[in-house]
């Protein structure tokens, strides 16, 4: 029996635990090649070989997707007061450029609740196919089904399984998030929680912490591996199954994603999110082959310190959903509500004011009424299968899931000011001014 030697190789250009799946799949292409043990926190591989291992054929299995084999330990050159100086400089550049772009009104109006539009999550799926991260996916492709003739047909498979897997897995997060928010009413903490995803996401583009060294990742990675073995003894069949369990793919585009969806409520909502995520990721296949180029330039890491800026925003975004569940708006973009809002009407001594539930939130979401009179909300539910179906208003104890068709409230307000209301997760808001 052959002796199994054992060697230390650092690579240039982990950083996420996809990193490590992908080191894995390369090296074991390598017929001496026993057991490989990554480690992208450190940036180091542990191969565990028979006979001699040639690094330079193992470098140019890896060079190709943005990494490579270097000679001694790699540590962190860009010392953490820059990059922090950095994305600093970045964030008040943006908010700079809005603030004239709003003036000469050359942008639409946008939403600062931290609502995502199928839109920005599109545009999200796209910058997180630009990503190292994601190009996982692309390279799993290349190296396996992607190397047939036909190798068109085979990516079509391919990025059908990934679209129609994330839809599947979307739908069955809206059933959960459902459950969880209208019966265990635990929307605040599926807020913090994609809060926090986002956070940390913007955070680790721009290169200011690791995603992958707070958020343990070990269950998906290790079901992504378990399933993909699997699918190799069927190669028939390997395109669109491989492509369907890149969604247990240890990415945090993927888990930020995911999370939202959760939130979301709605398993047709949450499925088309993530469908939509999704088809926005699948430039990751077209790129995958100047994926090199494109990762060693100084534009590519400014545009993805910058986008990590961006998504860091939408993060705050949404912790201000949190924050606004308790009665503390800490959104200075967020004004409470419409300006052209409704008045009550008043019969036989009550204000009465009309509201309805749709899609998009609440219509209208901003009321005035008088101090120390009675009264009666009429809320009327026409969709009630998403987050804005469970309905809290933090100022006066209410928690309560909209009914479809006609819903009352009834309440005095005893002093003057604003009486907030939202979803369950913060998304869709509004407000009563008290006068």
């Amino acid at each position: 029996m052959a002796k199994i030697k054992k060697t230390t190789l650092y690579v240039s250009g982990m950083h996420c635990p996809s990193c490590d799946v992908l080191m894995n799949d390369k090296f074991r292409e390598s017929a001496n090649v026993v057991d490989v043990k990554p480690d992208f926190k450190r940036q180091k591989v542990e191969v565990f070989y028979t006979g001699q291992l040639d690094r330079g054929i193992l470098n140019n299995k890896i060079k190709q997707f943005g990494y490579e084999i270097t000679e001694k330990e790699i540590k962190e050159i860009e010392p953490f007061s820059r990059r922090l100086f950095e994305a600093l400089g970045i964030g008040v550049m943006v908010f700079i450029l809005f603030l004239i772009a709003k003036e000469l009104n050359i942008i639409p109006s946008f939403n600062f609740t931290g609502s995502l539009s199928f839109l920005t999550i599109f545009a999200i799926g796209l910058v997180a196919s630009t990503s190292t991260c994601m190009a996982t996916s692309g390279a799993l492709f290349l190296s396996t089904v992607g190397k047939s003739r036909d190798n068109f047909s085979q990516s079509l498979f391919f990025n059908a399984g990934r679209i129609l897997s994330y839809g599947f897995f979307g739908f069955l997060a809206g059933v959960v998030g459902q459950a969880l928010i209208t019966n265990l009413k635990i929307g605040p903490f599926l807020t913090l929680l994609a809060a926090i995803f986002m956070i940390l996401l913007g955070l680790d583009m721009a290169r200011i912490v690791s995603i992958g060294s707070i958020i343990p990742s070990g269950l998906n990675k290790s079901i992504f591996e378990n399933l993909e073995h699997k699918l190799m003894r069927h190669p028939r069949r390997a395109p669109f199954f491989l492509g369907a369990i890149t969604y247990f793919l240890p990415c945090g585009f993927t888990q930020a994603v995911q999370v939202y969806a959760l939130g979301q409520a709605s398993p047709l909502q949450s499925s088309l999110t993530m469908m939509i995520f999704a088809l926005g990721t699948t430039p990751a296949l077209l790129l995958i082959g100047g994926l090199t180029s494109l990762t060693k330039t100084s534009f590519y890491a400014y545009f993805m310190k910058t986008m990590g800026v961006l998504v860091f925003i939408l993060g705050f975004f949404y912790f201000s959903n949190f924050t606004a569940l308790y009665g503390l708006n800490i959104n200075p973009f967020y004004g409470g509500g419409t300006a052209n809002g409704m008045a009550s009407t008043v019969e036989n001594g009550v204000q009465t004011i009309n509201m309805r539930v749709v899609t998009a939130g609440y219509v209208p979401n901003y009321f005035t009424v008088k101090k120390g009179i009675p009264v009666r909300w009429k809320i009327r539910g026409e969709n009630v299968f998403g987050c804005q179906a469970y309905f809290v208003v933090p100022k006066l104890g209410i928690q309560k899931t909209i009914e479809l068709g006609e819903n009352l409230i009834e309440f005095t307000p005893d002093e003057v000011g604003q009486i907030n209301f939202s979803c369950g997760m913060g998304m869709y808001r509004g407000r009563i001014e008290v006068i």
